[in-house]
């Protein structure tokens, strides 16, 4: 599906107030005239649940390549070895046993890989320490799959908002909600250049004289 390019953008609301409940994002998307490429939409994006990855011990190259192989329709920038060993000894990522990784840090890696898009990797740390204390790995990790999935939709115009899933409020979910909404518009903004570029524009005119106006 495509469509064009209408500088879609997420402003969310802040909470109530410090005992109320997290407000969700509302939508806003301005025109924006004279810009003629058409955005392609991930084709069939799903991301594997927690209960579809495989945990039959994975070496480092085969979990590189089936993260980079879930996150390919995003192209968000792909995993290395280095970059997994590197987690792993920075704490971020558990630990392979005998070498061998399975579903615990494949979904580790899965956000990871996504969120070192718009997140430091310190933040990423903070993040995955607040989920240990907070929710089990595969309830935090299809949550997070749930709201990638719905902010991808609404920003590339296939869906008119995005739903909140689960039945609890935290201060850990309004803020995933939130990286993944600044993830979806990075990857709307990858696919709208990408257009722009294919089309043979070669991006926005310097306005006319001194006195033009924005």
């Amino acid at each position: 599906m495509t469509r064009s390019i209408d500088n879609s953008a997420v402003a969310p609301r802040r909470p109530a107030g410090p005992a109320g409940p997290a407000a969700s994002p509302r939508a806003v998307r301005p025109a924006a005239p004279g810009i003629a490429a058409a955005v392609p939409a991930p084709e069939d994006f799903r991301l594997p649940r927690f209960r579809d990855i495989p945990d039959v011990g994975l070496y480092l190259e085969q979990v590189v390549a089936y993260v980079n192989g879930a996150l390919a329709p995003l192209a968000v920038p792909p995993l290395t070895p280095s970059m997994v060993s590197n987690y792993v000894k920075q704490g971020i990522v558990p630990g392979p046993v005998k070498k061998r990784y399975g579903a615990e840090q494949l979904a580790y890696l899965v956000f990871v890989a996504c969120a070192k898009t718009v997140l430091s990797m310190e933040d990423i740390g903070l993040f995955c320490a607040m989920q240990r204390v907070t929710y089990d790995t595969a309830t935090a990790y299809d949550y997070f799959c749930d709201q990638l999935e719905a902010a991808i939709a609404f920003v590339f115009g296939e869906a008119d908002d995005i739903p909140e899933t689960g039945v609890t409020t935290s201060a850990e979910k309004t803020m995933l909600r939130y990286c993944v909404i600044a993830l979806a518009n990075v990857v709307y903004l990858t696919a709208a250049f990408a257009a722009v570029r294919a089309a043979g524009e070669g991006g926005p005119r310097a306005p006319e004289g001194p006195t033009a106006e924005i």
